[in-house]
């Protein structure tokens, strides 16, 4: 054991990969190491997180205790829980796990929105619930032949995508990089180098961008506006693109006929928050990547990285430095 390097490690429902971590590792879990930090900082070299654990954000607070860090390995697509700035200027090596999850938020995104279209939260409560009337003649949504508007379209978007196709829908996308005339063509995708010109055109409209100081924000007041009263909006990207305040007055005015959104800030939203309260929304707990077999390859992944960082080995999936080229919108 003594032989193995160090680790201190935030990950939810940790007790269900103690063994792959504990394989490779010595590992003290975050509620441990709070109760005595400087018993292990000297030691630890590798810091395994994810979005769902304790251990909310990454920077200077715990970076300046941990003098012989060498890599942050995150178990999550999205970095923004990390200070990537003082991580590279500290020379701290950083990876992330980008696509063992992609078809498990795919389908998780093409999952609220046949759940919110077809009402099945409604339907479910009326057949099950004896408080509430049985509903012959819950109306929803028609899904086949209708048109989706995919902003992002990295892997998951390209994999959302896909899976409209398969219900004959038509498929609009933006994204700062244009697909291949191939690959547009495989799934008969429109391109639209503006969301804000994209907008009127879908029945449908799905998020799936990182949160990028570009994205923040990126649908608010002015999107809603823009979008057909039909509309129907869904958010598995990060909380942040969406302007939650409008969000709320959107479906509080029926500026758009309803949303399915996988997360929201704070997470969890405070007791008496409006979104808590409207009935033309879905909301889960973000939980679009979290089947068994896609979180047990984003552990084995992430510490397949950590390895490589502890040992200055080439990092699978390291994120680098920012340059001046944009990135593509996963």
């Amino acid at each position: 054991m003594a032989d193995k390097p160090l680790v201190v490690a935030s990950l939810a429902d940790h007790e269900l990969y103690v063994k792959i971590v504990e394989e490779h590792f010595r590992v003290v879990w975050w509620e441990d190491y709070i109760k005595g930090p400087e018993k292990y900082n000297s030691d630890i070299q590798g810091i395994l997180v994810d979005a769902y654990g304790r251990l909310k954000r990454v920077d200077g607070s715990l970076l300046d205790h941990l003098p012989n860090l060498k890599i942050v390995s995150t178990l999550s697509v999205g970095t923004d829980h990390l200070d990537l700035e003082l991580l590279f200027k500290r020379g701290i090596k950083v990876s992330r796990v980008p696509d063992v999850s992609s078809d498990c938020v795919a389908d998780w995104g093409i999952t609220l929105l046949v759940g919110m279209a077809r009402r099945i939260v409604e339907g479910v409560d009326s057949a099950k619930n004896p408080a509430t009337p049985f509903d012959f003649n819950i109306m929803g949504k028609k899904i086949t032949g209708s048109t989706i508007g995919v902003v992002g379209f990295g892997r998951i978007g390209y994999k959302i995508a896909e899976r409209a196709y398969g219900f004959s829908m038509k498929v609009l996308y933006y994204d700062v990089f244009r697909r291949s005339e191939e690959e547009e063509k495989k799934i008969r995708a429109t391109y639209y180098s503006s969301v804000d010109e994209m907008l009127p055109h879908c029945d449908f409209v799905i998020l799936i961008v990182p949160l990028l100081p570009t994205t923040r924000g990126m649908i608010g007041k002015k999107q809603f506006e823009l979008m057909k009263n039909s509309a129907i909006l869904v958010n598995v990207a990060r909380a942040q693109v969406i302007d939650q305040d409008a969000l709320v007055e959107a479906l509080k005015n029926k500026t758009i006929r309803s949303a399915a959104i996988d997360v929201t800030y704070p997470e969890p939203l405070p007791d008496d928050h409006p979104l808590r309260f409207l009935d033309n929304i879905i909301i889960t707990p973000h939980m679009g990547a979290n089947s068994e077999e896609s979180r047990r390859g984003v552990v084995v992944a992430g510490v397949k990285s950590c390895i490589a960082g502890v040992k200055g080995e080439p990092i699978p999936n390291e994120v680098l430095p920012p340059t001046q080229k944009p990135g593509k919108l996963h």
